[in-house]
């Protein structure tokens, strides 16, 4: 790799020496990282991958994408060796942190752009961590097209206010590197952490014009010990599974006037609070989520591997862990939002209201 860029990544359709279109956006891999890796998840079964008509290439930069560094065929068209795979572990926990847009005097992105990051537990010693701009394209896009080069992103130490360099080490902070023409604006890489020890660590992260203007920082926000963990909500509502038909409500601290009477009751919330809702029913049997109506789209998801709508709105601030949710009920929100369920058992269900109705509690 080469320290002053990123090396864009795809893989391709038919074989190396035919050519082909790009078929699936990968995570661009950062020329100043130690080890020179990148991750991705793509929505495809493994099997149908491995059949796959297809070749990789790994591109000099984006602004030299005629530039090929280096290519192979995958799928129908070469002879993988199999592997055992991850060792995942049952029930991996999931964390989203929000970043904040920060204005730069670059060229890329310099008004800032809101995104998240979020770690996903895979094994013991090892987390998935993707970070992902509000760019609502490619950044290519978002920037009136013509940028030549990859956002990078870091792992830096101490909070935003404190400012640190990046995590070296084991722990090595450098994260995956966005392509500018990829559509989802994303980017991941495996980390050699824990997963307890990176949603506890003492650290935050920046998001950069590229490697040679990384003085530009257009987004950031703490993350792991630093972050909001629903400790702070205004309203607390601990809830929990009746069997898999329904809901109940054991406790609200903070107001009065949250939850209705009986099970599945109608939570009524309040523009403007937070607030956090622990589920006793649990992440791996009952996640819990806000949705648009009954059975409608999820706009917060607690459930793993799966993501909600809204959450990567940075007013918001949402936050998930195997106990429960945090999130501030924004106007945005509250203009979606009608109703609650367990994502695994739909009969788990309730209204949500904003600022109406009397509750027992």
């Amino acid at each position: 790799t080469v320290p002053s860029v990123s090396h864009p990544a795809h893989i391709h359709e038919n074989s190396a020496s035919e050519g082909g279109g790009i078929k699936h956006y990968l995570s661009a891999v950062n020329g100043s990282s130690p080890n020179g890796t990148s991750a991705r998840k793509i929505g495809v079964p493994i099997d149908q991958l491995a059949d796959f008509d297809g070749h990789v290439n790994v591109h000099q930069s984006p602004a030299n994408m005629g530039t090929v560094v280096a290519q192979g065929n995958v799928g129908a068209n070469a002879e993988g060796t199999e592997g055992s795979g991850l060792n995942v572990v049952d029930s991996p926990r999931a964390t989203t942190y929000p970043l904040n847009a920060s204005t730069t005097d670059g060229s890329v992105l310099s008004d800032g752009v809101t995104g998240t990051v979020r770690f996903e537990e895979l094994t013991g010693s090892q987390t998935l961590v993707t970070y992902e701009l509000d760019t609502g394209g490619s950044v290519d896009d978002a920037n009136s097209g013509d940028v030549g080069v990859a956002q990078i992103g870091h792992i830096h130490e101490n909070t935003v206010s404190e400012g640190g360099g990046v995590v070296s080490g084991p722990l090595s902070g450098y994260l995956g590197s966005v392509d500018p023409m990829d559509p989802a604006a994303r980017s991941s890489r495996i980390i050699e952490a824990g997963y307890d020890e990176l949603t506890s660590y003492d650290g935050y992260v920046n998001l950069h014009q590229s490697n040679a203007n990384s003085q530009y920082v257009f987004a950031q926000g703490n993350i792991g010990a630093n972050a909001a963990d629903g400790s702070s909500a205004d309203v607390t509502i601990t809830i929990n599974n009746v069997g898999s038909q329904e809901w109940e409500v054991n406790s609200v601290e903070g107001a009065s006037g949250v939850a209705g009477d009986g099970n599945n009751p109608t939570l009524t919330l309040e523009v403007g609070k937070r607030y956090r809702v622990n589920n006793e029913g649990g992440r791996s049997a009952h996640p819990f989520a806000l949705e648009t109506e009954t059975d409608g789209e999820y706009l917060l998801n607690q459930e793993a591997d799966s993501e909600g709508s809204l959450e990567a709105d940075a007013d918001i601030d949402y936050v998930e862990d195997d106990e429960g949710v945090a999130f501030t009920y924004t106007q945005a929100l509250a203009d979606e939002v009608a109703a609650y369920q367990c994502t695994f058992h739909s009969s788990m269900e309730g209204n949500v209201q904003t600022d109406s109705g009397d509750s027992g509690y």
